[in-house]
């Protein structure tokens, strides 16, 4: 069924580009907009809508005098980098709760609808998101299944992505609904102008990563000594009082457990609050505590090997 529906999606596509069977990209022009549509298919098939993002003035080069400014045009980092996907449930909780912190556009079934995830700032955001065709365009596209529409990339393009083809209702004119939503975006971005300044490093995401290496390196580079240290207490067929004995293989490993649990929960809440505050905090803080907990707990396992075998 879902291949069936991908399958007409693309010819729908090719048919509107006037283009020969095996051909997956398509470009057109809408309401004076360039809009090109990629299919890619495979085990996890997708298409993709790109558009440029073409009301950016570039920023000046090095002493050249700055151009004039379109009127209310904002100087932005770029890229923007405007994520819009459909609000769920833990996007509510989270702002419920306080972990995350979401631009408000004052369009009531738009912030209802959409969930917006930028790095930039809220004016920006909110001059970029001013139009209300726009917003439509947007709320059209999540409402025929676009997973995400990502404003200003890093290639200062506009983009939807498609992954899940099947829709109730599609019809046969799936294809020309979405470009005409999609043209409501690109055709109503508001300009800009780009900015010299480069945006500061993501110092969140940077605690992530090296949280993530930190639990890897413990993990292949941790498994080796554990053994070594463990001795004849691991050997292939030791009998169960020495392997589940307080002086066993695998003692170490329920102790680390628990003691890391123990320790690891409490501190994992105090390290997830330093990642409250923004659009992606939910998913952060998920991974912070995540992470903070695993450490602890391997940490843990590494102390009672050492306090139970190296006495």
């Amino acid at each position: 069924m879902s291949d069936e529906h991908e399958t007409e999606l693309v010819r729908q596509f090719r048919e509107l580009a006037g283009a020969p069977a095996g051909v997956d990209v398509f470009d057109f022009h809408v309401r004076g907009c360039p809009i090109r549509a990629t299919y890619t298919g495979g085990s996890v098939s997708s298409l993709t809508l790109t558009s440029p993002y073409l009301r950016a003035a570039p920023a000046p080069a090095p002493g050249a005098p700055a151009p004039r400014p379109p009127a209310g045009a904002p100087v932005v980092v770029r890229p923007m980098d405007i994520a819009l996907r459909p609000e769920g449930k833990a996007d509510r909780s989270a702002k419920e709760k306080g972990i995350a912190r979401e631009v408000q556009t004052g369009d009531a079934m738009f912030d209802r609808e959409v969930y917006i995830d930028s790095p930039s700032d809220e004016p920006v955001i909110r001059h970029v998101l001013a139009s209300p065709e726009l917003r439509a365009g947007v709320r059209a596209l999540l409402a025929e299944g676009i997973t995400q529409v990502r404003i200003d990339d890093a290639e200062a393009k506009t983009s939807a992505l498609l992954v899940e083809f099947v829709r109730p209702g599609a019809g046969p004119d799936r294809a020309r609904r979405l470009l005409d939503a999609f043209a409501s975006v690109v055709c109503n971005l508001p300009p800009v102008v780009s900015s010299p300044v480069v945006r500061p490093p993501d110092e969140q995401r940077r605690w992530l990563i090296a949280g993530a290496y930190l639990s890897g390196f413990l993990l292949c580079f941790g498994i080796p000594p554990y053994f070594v240290a463990a001795g004849p207490r691991c050997e292939s067929n030791p009998g169960a009082s020495s392997l589940f004995s307080l002086d066993g293989c695998y003692t170490p490993v329920p102790l680390g457990i628990v003691a890391g649990l123990a320790v690891g929960l409490p501190l994992s809440a105090a390290v997830s609050r330093r990642f409250h505050g923004r659009s992606n905090s939910a998913d952060r803080t998920f991974w912070a505590r995540l992470l903070t907990v695993v450490i602890t707990i391997q940490l843990a396992i590494g102390v009672f090997a050492a306090i139970l075998w190296l006495r």
